[in-house]
């Protein structure tokens, strides 16, 4: 039987002892068993995370995780949060209702699908403490996918079909991505999508996070999630795009965990000038978000549940997808007009596509 056919971890960290805030751990293929055979490419689908939380139920700030493909950090691709509260990949078996976030769909020849994150020689992750509250007990790391050895891979994927037309019906746009159709075997595999030697257009996975770093106007003015303007501490939070005719992203999903203090009201996207989802007024557009009636909650169930409770709520997918592409759109966030969102309030979670159309 093809080795194809079988689902099974990539890569396996399991971090014991302390890690002090703001540091890094990377640690090498060898020590997450995420090496190859020289005859063998591999495809990561999705992946699982156990949060380090103490026996008295504190969440120590695993803040950041980015897989590292053949010794290349993708995090300005893949930057995925570890924290218990706002974890975006959850353990698989503790989701609810089942709503697991994958990096694509594997086995597929379907551009716009076969998003799953190439290597063709190892794989590990990159973690990062956060900057409060120091790391002392374990988590635990896995990516999970499919292995093939280099004879199965013609066959079980043919030719990459391009060109691929991305299309946002909500709002009627259709970007084309021309390129050649790619005959799949192990000397083009990297070049596929998901693949970190891709020619242009290239077509990644998308996933990330960011806190806000600054207050909302207490206002109920829009925060836009932006790196540029100091809203967010790091270039891989932004969330807010200028593009031009060669940079394009479509978010799938939105999620946000909402301040304890109940002040935020609104999420959702402002594309072009236009909110999304709309409203009878500008002012009732977006999801509202509001803590304890949000829609968008993802990551510990917590306050839908027991702090005890152990389970996950995926990030929602978003009912249709929407395209940003030549034009100035993002995410933001209102609070209730009474009080302002406070530093560090709310952590929103997007998961998408990028497309790049510039060499």
């Amino acid at each position: 039987m093809g080795e194809h056919y079988e689902l099974r971890v990539l890569c396996d960290y399991l971090h014991t002892g302390g890690q002090a805030v703001n540091t890094w751990e990377r640690p090498t293929p060898l020590a997450v068993n995420g090496e190859l055979q020289n005859d063998e490419r591999g495809e990561v689908v999705y992946m699982e995370v156990w949060s380090p939380v103490t026996g008295l139920g504190v969440e120590e700030e695993l803040m950041l995780i980015a897989p590292v493909l053949d010794g290349r950090d993708y995090s300005e691709y893949v930057s995925i949060n570890g924290i218990r509260a706002t974890v975006m990949t959850p353990p698989k078996d503790r989701i609810w209702a089942g709503r697991l976030y994958s990096f694509g769909t594997p086995h597929t020849n379907d551009a716009l699908k076969s998003t799953t994150l190439k290597y063709r020689q190892n794989i590990s992750v990159n973690t990062l403490a956060g900057p409060t509250v120091a790391i002392t007990q374990d988590y635990r790391i896995r990516l999970w996918g499919f292995v093939y050895k280099e004879k199965e891979i013609p066959g079980v994927f043919g030719t990459m079909l391009f060109p691929a037309a991305v299309n946002d019906r909500s709002r009627n746009r259709t970007l084309t991505l021309n390129k050649q159709p790619i005959p799949v075997n192990k000397d083009s595999w990297l070049t596929l999508p998901g693949g970190y030697d891709q020619a242009v257009p290239k077509i990644n996975p998308f996933a990330r996070f960011a806190t806000n770093l600054v207050v909302t106007d207490g206002m109920q003015g829009d925060l836009q999630i932006r790196f540029d303007t100091g809203n967010v501490d790091r270039p891989n939070e932004n969330m807010w795009w200028e593009f031009d005719e060669m940079d394009a992203v479509v978010i799938e999903s939105l999620g946000i965990k909402a301040d304890a203090a109940a002040d935020l009201a609104r999420t959702g996207l402002s594309i072009g000038g236009d909110y999304h989802p709309k409203g009878p007024s500008t002012r009732l557009s977006l999801f509202p978000t509001t803590l304890g009636i949000n829609e968008l909650n993802f990551g510990h169930l917590s306050p839908f549940a027991p702090v005890a409770h152990p389970y996950y709520a995926a990030i929602p997918k978003l009912d249709r997808a929407y395209l940003i592409w030549n034009e100035i759109g993002g995410v933001v966030i209102r609070d209730d007009g009474t009080t302002a969102v406070v530093v560090g309030g709310v952590t929103i979670a997007i998961t998408g596509i990028r497309f790049e159309l510039r060499g």
